[in-house]
């Protein structure tokens, strides 16, 4: 097969994986039963170390994409998938960036590092200014705007640094399993790979 018919291949095979893997979601102790770790940012990284950010950014949004027109939304509209898409765009643009320059396991875990406090830090401003005004205005959801602050620093923010620290634990294991393809994938397509 030619190189843009893999590269397309795989990119829908992983946003199916990913949609799959959305559904094994789990809510954190101490943390609001609605704000869930699931895994599947892990084949989107793996898609994004092969083939770049744009090829992750699009296992990221098919898997969202299927998500909504299987699983739907309390809102109507996308808001939840919306979310996840851009959590997860944000955490597999960084980490790619930063292991394409080098291409090692201190490059990646480097990173899924940097990802993560990128993620956490943009989800933050996301949920204040955009997500839970719009839960607030759809859905009645039960919070004062002035309480939305508190609850993004108290939660929203520390929640995505544990996530992101246990998709890095996930992902660091797959990588030492996968490592020799993602890298000789990865070289053969290049820095410039889309």
């Amino acid at each position: 097969m030619h190189r843009p018919l893999v590269r397309r291949v795989t990119v829908a095979m992983m946003g199916a994986l990913a949609f799959v893997m959305q559904f094994f979601d789990f809510p954190l102790p101490a943390f609001p039963s609605f704000l869930k770790v699931d895994f599947s940012e892990v084949p989107a990284l793996a898609v994004a170390l092969m083939y770049g950010p744009w090829s992750g950014i699009g296992v990221e949004g098919l898997k969202n994409v299927l998500h909504y027109l299987f699983k739907g939304s309390e809102t109507g509209i996308p808001v939840g998938q919306a979310a996840n898409f851009l959590a997860g765009s944000v955490l597999v643009v960084i980490t790619s960036t930063v292991y394409r320059r080098r291409r090692t396991g201190k490059a990646l875990f480097g990173g899924l590092f940097l990802g993560t406090l990128a993620m956490a830090a943009f989800m933050s401003l996301a949920n204040y200014w955009v997500i839970f005004p719009v839960y607030i205005t759809l859905l009645g959801f039960p919070m004062d705007r002035a309480d939305v602050l508190p609850f993004v620093l108290t939660f929203v923010a520390p929640f995505n640094v544990i996530k992101g620290g246990l998709v890095t634990a996930v992902f660091m294991v797959v990588y030492v399993r996968l490592r020799h393809v993602i890298e000789r994938t990865s070289e053969s397509h290049g820095a410039a790979a889309s």
